[in-house]
């Protein structure tokens, strides 16, 4: 029975009124020999009807009435019937037209039967009548249903993603809220240390230290600050990043990393905001990885662009001093991966024969 139904569903409109059109014809034709031309035009016309009972139902069933009282055929008039039922929201038109189509079908009220022929015949007469109009009437319970079931499916969507929405926003205040008490206050008494060191120190060296130490803790605080007020924002108000680092900006961070760094980085200004920022990133978190794990080593920066593919290379030797025991989950690396992989890229990093290690970026333009 449901795939019955879902053949139904599926069949074009047209395709089943004029079934049915050619059913009424029949069912009037069949019985020509005993009708007259007259008989005849009022089911060509009754059969005619149907192909117009979805957009005007009403004036279909009217124009089969004619062959339903005074023709040879009454199929026309029973699926007019359930149409009306089906798409027509009057009640009271529904009622008439029912009524209309049982008295159409009897014949007590035009004729002299005794009583053991008229109850048949009123019973008969309300069965067609009634139905068409009960399968009706079903029809189109089943379709506002259908249509209601709809709507709750999409309200309850709606809802999930609103709760989930709502959640995400209490993740990111508490988050904020976790990066402005703690690790703000951290690194800012890390840049008051260093000031500090700087004042007290005669070491030129020292100095030198400090004041790298205190313009990177300064430029932390900063990029918090903005990473700050992007999760305690909605996220829709169109707050962002800024300012937001470009290539042109590599050069800087070049120069205040505290690192013995040869740099040339050979890029067009012209690419996107979003794929200057993962560049930017790419050489911050290598100039990083070095600073934690290869103290004391000579580093070299290069960009490139050969064809449609830019290559950024960070390349250490190998480290002269001990590591820094800095606790590392290894996330940078993987959200740097996750950035080239988005331009169509990719971000690979290996150690080298001379006891360094490499990151080498490589993105699509």
């Amino acid at each position: 029975m449901n795939l019955a139904y879902r053949l139904f569903a599926r069949t074009p409109a047209i395709v089943i009124d004029l079934l049915l059109a050619a059913l009424a014809l029949s069912d009037g034709l069949l019985s020509y020999w005993r009708t007259s031309d007259t008989d005849t035009i009022y089911t060509i016309v009754a059969a005619a009807a149907l192909l117009l009972r979805r957009r005007v139902p009403y004036l279909a069933l009217a124009l089969t009435l004619p062959s339903l009282f005074f023709g040879a055929s009454n199929v026309a008039a029973i699926i007019a019937l359930y149409t009306v039922a089906a798409l027509c929201s009057s009640r009271i038109g529904i009622v008439v037209s029912a009524v209309v189509v049982f008295c159409g079908n009897t014949s007590f009220w035009a004729e002299s039967l005794s009583f053991a022929e008229a109850v048949p015949d009123i019973i008969y007469s309300l069965m067609v009548a009634a139905g068409p109009t009960a399968l009706g009437l079903l029809g189109r319970t089943h379709t506002e249903l259908a249509r209601r079931v709809s709507e709750l499916s999409i309200l309850r969507d709606q809802e999930r993603e609103r709760i989930g929405d709502e959640v995400r926003a209490a993740e990111r205040v508490q988050l904020a809220r976790e990066m402005h008490d703690v690790v703000s206050h951290q690194v800012s008494l890390i840049s008051v240390q260093a000031g500090a060191l700087q004042v007290r120190s005669s070491d030129a060296s020292v100095k030198d230290a400090s004041l790298t130490i205190r313009r990177l803790a300064s430029r932390t605080l900063e990029e918090l600050r903005q990473m700050v007020l992007v999760l305690r924002g909605p996220s829709d108000d169109g707050v962002s990043l800024t300012p937001q680092p470009t290539v042109a900006d590599i050069d800087d961070l070049v120069a205040n990393c505290g690192l013995d760094v040869t740099a040339q980085i050979d890029l067009p200004d012209e690419l996107s905001p979003a794929l200057q920022r993962t560049l930017y990133r790419a050489v911050q978190e290598g100039l990083t990885n070095v600073r934690k794990h290869a103290p004391g080593a000579h580093t070299t920066v290069t960009g490139t662009v050969e064809g449609k593919v830019i290559t950024l290379l960070v390349r250490n030797s190998a480290p002269t001093l001990p590591a820094l025991d800095l606790p590392s989950a290894r996330h940078g690396l993987l959200g740097l991966a996750e950035r080239a992989a988005i331009h169509g890229g990719s971000a690979l990093a290996n150690p080298t024969p001379d006891g360094g290690f490499e990151l080498v970026v490589t993105i699509a333009t």
